[in-house]
């Protein structure tokens, strides 16, 4: 008896080691373009540890507070969409400077009502746009904190070129088209950000 309640734990532990191992969020810092779609994806599914991979840091010990803060507040605001998954329609660095890429991606959040399984999923258009560095050939994402005056610069000089591009006019028309079908999204997502 002492025997199979030992066999059945071992089987038990084994079990609840594989239910885990898919849980967080696969980091890739492969590429300017894999990490961002990786801090993305850590935001939407609230993995921190995840993000703290994206940002090059160690995910078991503590970060800064300016970084914590960043975190947190990135979660609620995924927390508030209410999405499901993420859909990338474009991911792409606007190229390299000083050591920095800076890499736009556009996406849809997908929500979907849990209550009704007819009705048709919300798509919320929706875009993130960072600066990533390279240490030791793997990428990384740089946290609000260390984006320096030059840096954000550089961020204002390309967003505006940015704009004037198809890919950034067909983000907008999708957006604006979404609100259009969905006037109070916006109000109800401050109402969300609030609490």
């Amino acid at each position: 008896m002492c025997r199979l309640k030992g066999l059945l734990c071992c089987a038990l532990v084994i079990m609840l080691i594989f239910s885990l191992s898919g849980c967080g969020v696969k980091v890739s810092t492969k590429s300017p373009e894999s990490v961002t779609k990786s801090i993305v994806n850590a935001y939407q599914k609230g993995d921190t540890e995840a993000v703290k991979k994206c940002f090059g840091l160690d995910p078991d010990k503590k970060c800064a507070e300016e970084i914590t803060q960043e975190i947190k507040y990135n979660m609620k605001q995924f927390e508030a969409y209410g999405a499901s998954e993420v859909n990338f329609t474009k991911c792409e660095s606007l190229g390299n400077f000083n050591g920095y890429d800076l890499v736009y991606a556009i996406y849809n959040l997908i929500k979907k009502d849990k209550d009704d399984k007819k009705s048709e999923a919300l798509e919320i258009p929706s875009m993130s746009m960072y600066f990533v560095k390279e240490k030791d050939k793997k990428y990384h994402v740089v946290p609000a904190k260390d984006v320096t005056d030059e840096l954000s610069k550089i961020s204002s000089e390309e967003f505006s070129k940015f704009m004037k591009t198809d890919v950034y006019k067909t983000y907008e028309k999708d957006y604006k088209k979404f609100i259009r079908k969905n006037p109070n999204f916006e109000e109800n997502m401050k109402k969300e950000m609030e609490k």
